[in-house]
């Protein structure tokens, strides 16, 4: 990339009108940031595909104080603890260096070393219970197994996969819609500090931007191109969600999806990206086996066999417990007859099995047969 200093890097962002794809245009026909900045005449703007008058306008306007917002801007950084990174800077992520979007600047606060496997998971911010335990439950399995989970700290689905990274004592990366000084949704400060404590919290935004509707699409495209894979969880067929993995499809990323029941309309986005080809996630190493073999050094071992680890059973909810007591027998039992036994309609008795594979407390054999993981010595 074209040399520069922080300062350069600074005023070239806090140009207003200049996207990501126009900035790109803008260094590859004038160079210099610092040249963008402050003396490129106006009217030269104007012959970028995709400026035009209005620009120009805007960045007429915008030069006689930008010295002194990027002085702002550097102070405020400095004061909340988050490193401005710049394109070409040896600590600009590799995976989005190579972008034909990346950003000009990132905003950090805490760490995205390289060497690391990370993958996305998101979904819908309404969540159901169903889709809250297979996010967290799934985050958690990838976070053991040495992953870094990507999301985007929005309510719902990206929540519960941050917590459930967390919990597992894994890192996770948050990928902000807004500036650091409006963080969305207010609710989550807290959760975002604890992620910044041993992961990442991200932003292409300036510090004062707010969280508008237009600037999450656009988030989304920094989401997957940090990751090898995103795993959509739970998401209606207008879901924003749907974004990132149109922006993973177009970034050569794996994108894979959660089913749901037959009959939600939280999961007919899954089940739509699932008949156009995505592949159908069940349990955590669904999504290991689809990443190039690049990464499985990074990995760490797979849990111990069945019998050798006990299997996560806390908070069981109570359709999880009506089912686990179903299957207290030492041979495998179709769906079928699971189905007439349950005490609730089939919906509710594969969305309970799933969860129950993700705690590792039920294995599914082939032919839709399903095994106690609890099974005791007889």
């Amino acid at each position: 990339m074209p040399p520069g200093n922080l300062e350069d890097w600074v005023a070239l962002h806090l140009l207003p009108g200049l996207g990501p794809i126009l900035l790109r245009r803008c260094l590859d026909r004038f160079g210099n940031p610092r040249e963008i900045a402050y003396r490129v005449p106006v009217s030269a703007f104007e012959a970028i595909p995709g400026a035009g008058p209005k620009l120009a306008g805007l960045i007429a306007s915008a030069r006689p104080s930008l010295r002194a917002r990027v002085e702002r801007e550097i102070r405020a950084s400095q004061k909340l603890g988050i490193r401005l990174v710049p394109l070409g800077d040896p600590s600009y992520p590799a995976a989005l260096d190579t972008l034909p979007d990346s950003p000009a600047l990132l905003y950090l606060k805490g760490s995205l070393p390289e060497g690391i496997v990370r993958l996305a998971v998101v979904g819908s911010r309404r969540a159901t219970a169903y889709g809250r335990r297979v996010a967290a439950g799934l985050a958690s399995g990838l976070a053991a197994r040495g992953v870094e989970v990507v999301s985007g700290g929005a309510r719902g689905i990206d929540t519960c996969a941050h917590l459930g990274a967390l919990e597992a004592g894994g890192r996770t990366v948050a990928v902000l819609g807004s500036g650091f000084l409006h963080l969305y949704p207010a609710e989550n400060a807290e959760l975002f500090d604890r992620i910044a404590a041993s992961g990442a919290v991200v932003s292409e935004f300036p510090l004062e931007a707010e969280p508008r509707p237009e600037n999450f699409p656009r988030r989304n495209r920094l989401i997957s191109g940090l990751s090898a894979a995103v795993v959509v969880v739970e998401a209606t067929v207008k879901s924003g969600s749907l974004t990132t993995a149109g922006h993973a499809l177009d970034q050569g990323r794996e994108v894979m999806a959660v089913p749901g029941p037959v009959s939600s309309e939280q999961s007919a986005g899954c089940h739509r990206l699932i008949q156009q080809g995505a592949k159908l996630v069940q349990r955590v190493d669904d999504v290991l086996v689809e990443l190039s073999p690049m990464y499985a050094a990074a990995l760490r071992p797979g849990p111990a066999p069945p019998g050798k680890e006990a299997p996560n059973l806390g908070s069981l909810a109570p359709d999880e417990a009506a089912v686990l007591a179903l299957l207290d027998d030492p041979e495998p039992v179709h769906l079928d007859a699971l189905a007439e036994r349950a005490p609730f309609g089939v919906g509710r008795l594969q969305a309970a099995l799933f969860s129950l594979e993700v705690r590792g407390a039920v294995e599914q054999l082939p032919g839709r047969y399903y095994l106690s993981g609890l099974r005791k010595e007889r």
